[in-house]
């Protein structure tokens, strides 16, 4: 029988060599599991083309084994991005300002100590918020007497009763450097009437000036903002009243019998130092010139128009008879409009000119002896105008010329940095009473800049009313052009303060960070905000240096994403090859932003 398997005892020790074995006898099916053992393999005996590509996978590989950097794929612009980030959410998480890394620094903005001020410039920082910005932040608060526009920043003062009232506050919000103020003065009142003849019945009263400029501020900074209140007109029971704050008044008790009163002065609008002392009919200035920012001046009060009949409204194109005018002078300008006139003077006027339609048989001289009060100014307040009766004051810092005469028709002056004097009065050759003059307004104050005024014109209209902000049944006289009030009283006074958030051409540069050698690359990463549409690289440039700032390079940003969905809050990072220039070890960033608004939030440096 033959034999189909050779028994192992039957095959002697050494006996089947390399040459028994024919070619392709061993197949796998002879070759028992775990029969392989690593002794049994040769050096370099599996090679590549004996490896079937995906049979090695993570559990074939020890945890200690060594793999080169260049057999690994990674998104390196990703890597860094997330340790960016990481850094900047350490930085906040942990209330640090620098964030020191292995070869660069993370700064999340929380005050300024990263940043180097004197390398900087118009680097708005706004502590409140922890973010750089180029703009200032845009505000608008208006004031009237008893209202305001914007509670957030302001609040609203009082007016009890007539002469009687409380100033508003506002307070300058976060992140903000300076402001635009406006302020429009009160009218003056209209004067009153008597006799017969329609086109000689009564007086109007002169406008408020308005004066504007920007003041610089810092955040939290209060101030005391008050709308002028306006000139009381004919027959009111507030005769002996100076309207708030300042205007000057008519002493004589009102009449019952139909006699002409002249119209009292309005007071003054304007901005002051938290806390300054502000009373009815100030006149001692020591110490207070510096706690005024701004003041608009107010109008005059008409005279007492003696010749016609039938009560009417008052006008300013009604004239004496022997042709002159009796109308309160406008607020300034600098200057104060005289009563009846649309000139700019200190001194009295005399009124005169050619007779009224039909109250004047025949052209009267200019120089008879009917004298409108003269307007204030910045060192003195107008002249009393001279009256046969006396009474006609000036007027001085901070209020009107009153009359306090036996003649119940004279315009008081308007109130303002400096009043105007009240008018006067002179029987012949017609009865007739005069108008007081405007205040000046006031924009010296050494924070403001940018200033300019405009006085109200010689028909009672107010100045300012093209101004940005200006609101409608604001500071015209009574009678205005036969558009401001007829009766009662003159139109009060208006304060607007605010900002549209002016771009500004800023540049931030970062204190130096030292490095460990000197690097040939750098990479930035920038936590910004769009607040506007920059474009990259034009509206925001950023630059680095290794030499402590005298050379820098441009680094080419590129948005990398949103921190959180569409937050406008991103991630913009570039490279740039710094090894031309000079060698150092002195790191600086550098960031240049204007035309659009933009805050930074904060910035990542790192260099190899």
């Amino acid at each position: 029988m033959a034999l189909t398997r050779i028994p192992t005892k039957g095959i002697a020790d050494s006996a089947v060599s390399e040459d028994k074995v024919a070619p392709g006898a061993v197949t796998t099916s002879k070759i028992g599991p775990a029969a392989v053992t690593a002794p049994n393999v040769g050096p370099n005996a599996i090679v590549t083309g004996n490896i079937t590509d995906g049979t090695i996978v993570n559990a074939d590989i020890s945890p200690s084994a060594a793999i080169a950097s260049g057999k690994l794929t990674v998104c390196v612009s990703t890597l860094e991005n997330n340790i960016s980030l990481l850094g900047f959410k350490m930085a906040v998480n942990e209330g640090l300002t620098v964030f020191n890394l292995v070869d660069g620094i993370v700064d999340e903005f929380h005050d300024e100590s990263g940043t180097d001020e004197s390398e900087g410039s118009n680097d708005l920082y706004c502590a409140s918020c922890d973010f750089y910005r180029n703009s200032t932040a845009p505000v608008s608060a208006g004031f009237t007497m008893t209202t305001i526009t914007e509670p957030d920043t302001s609040s609203a003062g009082t007016n009890p009763a007539y002469g009687t009232a409380t100033v508003g506050e506002y307070t300058v919000p976060a992140c903000t450097s300076s402001l635009t103020v406006s302020v429009w003065g009160a009218g003056g009142g209209g004067g009153g009437h008597n006799g017969s003849g329609a086109d000689c019945e009564a007086t109007g009263g002169g406008g408020g000036g308005f004066a504007t400029g920007t003041l610089a501020v810092t955040s939290g900074q209060k101030f005391e903002v008050l709308a002028g209140e306006g000139g009381y007109g004919d027959e009111s029971p507030y005769c002996g009243t100076r309207s708030y704050i300042g205007g000057g008044m008519n002493q004589i008790a009102p009449n019952n019998d139909g006699s002409s009163s002249g119209g009292g002065g309005g007071g003054l609008s304007g901005v002051f130092a938290e806390g300054i002392a502000l009373s009815q009919g100030e006149c001692n200035p020591t110490g207070k010139s510096p706690q005024i920012y701004m003041i608009a001046g107010s109008g005059g009060g008409g005279g007492g128009h003696y010749p016609g009949s039938n009560p009417v409204p008052a006008f300013f194109n009604q004239t004496y008879q022997d042709g002159s005018t009796g109308y309160g002078g406008s607020g300034g300008g600098l200057t104060g409009l005289a009563g009846g006139s649309d000139r700019a003077q200190t001194s009295a006027i005399v009124a005169g000119g050619t007779g009224g339609p039909s109250c004047s048989p025949a052209p009267v001289p200019a120089t008879v002896g009917h004298y409108n009060g003269g307007g204030g100014d910045q060192e003195q307040g107008g002249q009393g105008a001279p009256s046969t009766n006396g009474g006609a004051e000036p007027g001085g810092f901070l209020y009107g010329g009153p009359y306090n005469g036996p003649d119940d028709n004279i315009g008081a002056g308007g109130s303002g940095f400096y009043g105007g004097g009240a008018g006067g009065y002179t029987p012949t050759p017609s009865s007739g009473n005069r108008g007081g003059g405007g205040g000046s307004s006031y924009i010296g104050h050494p924070q403001l800049s940018s200033t300019s005024t405009e006085a109200g014109n010689a028909t009672g209209e107010g100045g300012g009313v093209a101004a940005t902000g200006y609101s409608p049944g604001t500071n015209e006289g009574m009678g205005a052009d036969g558009t401001g009030p007829t009766q009662g009283f003159a139109e009060d006074g208006f304060v607007l303060i605010s900002s549209d958030g002016l771009v500004t051409s800023t540049t931030l540069v970062s204190t130096a960070f030292a490095a460990g050698s000197v690097p040939t690359t750098s990479r930035i990463v920038v936590f910004e905000e769009d607040v506007g549409s920059p474009t990259l690289n034009t509206h925001i440039i950023a630059s680095i240096s290794r030499d402590g700032g005298s050379t820098y390079t441009t680094a080419t940003l590129a948005d990398s994403g949103y921190v959180t969905g569409s937050s406008g809050q991103r991630i913009l990072t570039g490279t740039a090859t710094i090894s031309g220039q000079p060698s150092g070890q002195s790191m600086r960033w550098k960031l240049a932003l204007s035309s659009q608004k933009v805050r930074i939030h904060g910035v990542s440096l790192q260099w190899a």
